[in-house]
């Protein structure tokens, strides 16, 4: 992955522009794509929530899950892995919400090879938790944000682990090239946004779309995770999180939706994480995950630099 480069040279509005027409040009080439024959998705409507009613919900901060929820958990509808079916979830407004796909078979490799580096990347320092503890998952984050600064960097973990860090974003490369396709097919008005204005001294977003990952390593048979939102990612953005190892159970809770979604190794999940309280059910044997994501701060950056207006705010 390119790291930020030291000139300064200011962005000219021309390279935004030509940002926008590649952007359109890939668009077309995805809405190609999806015309040819492929394997007929479970499409979903949900009548009990939509996508607007979640977005009206939403709050900048954590706020716990409605107990009645939690009660009823047990009795969620459960939608099974399949390899040739995709999964797509919409709101009772046809609002897009979350959607399942098997990778690729030319990705399929990947999957062991990546479960194997991130048993070898180097432990995480010690850094200050500002945040809620999610789970005992072992979490570390590679790529660009800019919490607690005006201009996005790379994470400190990052930093810390330097070409390591490089080396694993560049194997996950084809896995979010695929995730940002999909992104593409299904909410084309966010792909442009997550793509559309550049990061400072050109540098390249390091997770397709999106400008940073979280790595999740749960060991072990490792516990259900606690329930919680991704308040920090934008309320009109979706994440992509795919699965590795080799394990059953862990499947992904989706309160609101009032249902429960089962990754196998090799699934990819788009769904709007700050919006949605979730959480991971226990797994049986070594489940970790990748989960690509774009800041909200992110766009705050862009809002300033180009002095535009942030999505929500006219």
């Amino acid at each position: 992955m390119p790291h930020c480069r030291s000139d300064k040279r200011p962005t000219r509005i021309n390279n935004r522009k030509k940002i926008e027409k590649d952007l359109d040009e890939r668009l077309k080439h995805l809405r190609v794509l999806s015309r040819k024959p492929s394997a007929n998705p479970l499409r979903i409507k949900l009548s009990h929530v939509s996508l607007g009613e979640l977005r009206a919900n939403y709050r900048p901060r954590h706020i716990g899950v409605d107990p009645v929820l939690l009660q009823d958990a047990p009795n969620f509808t459960i939608y099974r892995s399949s390899q040739d079916t995709p999964l797509l979830l919409y709101g009772s407004d046809d609002g897009f919400i979350a959607a399942r796909f098997r990778l690729k078979d030319s990705t399929s490799d990947l999957l062991s090879q990546l479960s194997a580096a991130i048993d070898a990347l180097p432990p995480t320092k010690h850094y200050h938790f500002k945040g809620i503890k999610r789970s005992a998952y072992q979490t570390r984050h590679y790529g660009l944000w800019c919490p607690y600064m005006l201009q996005p960097k790379l994470t400190a973990e990052h930093r810390d682990d330097a070409d390591v860090a490089d080396q694993f974003i560049h194997l996950c490369q084809p896995i979010f090239c695929e995730m940002t396709a999909i992104l593409g097919g299904l909410a084309p008005r966010v792909f442009k946004e997550f793509q559309r204005h550049p990061l400072p001294n050109d540098a390249q977003r390091p997770c397709g779309a999106w400008s940073a990952c979280a790595i999740n390593n749960g060991g072990n048979h490792p516990n259900e995770t606690n329930v919680h939102r991704d308040v920090k990612e934008s309320p009109y953005g979706y994440s992509g999180v795919f699965a590795c190892g080799d394990y059953i159970g862990g499947d992904i809770v989706l309160y609101e939706l009032r249902c429960k979604i089962e990754l196998r190794p090799g699934d990819v999940l788009l769904f709007p994480d700050s919006l949605i309280h979730h959480n991971n059910e226990k797994a049986e044997g070594s489940r970790k995950s990748i989960v690509a994501f774009m800041q909200d701060n992110m766009n705050d950056y862009w809002v300033r630099k180009y002095r535009i207006h942030k999505r929500g705010s006219e």
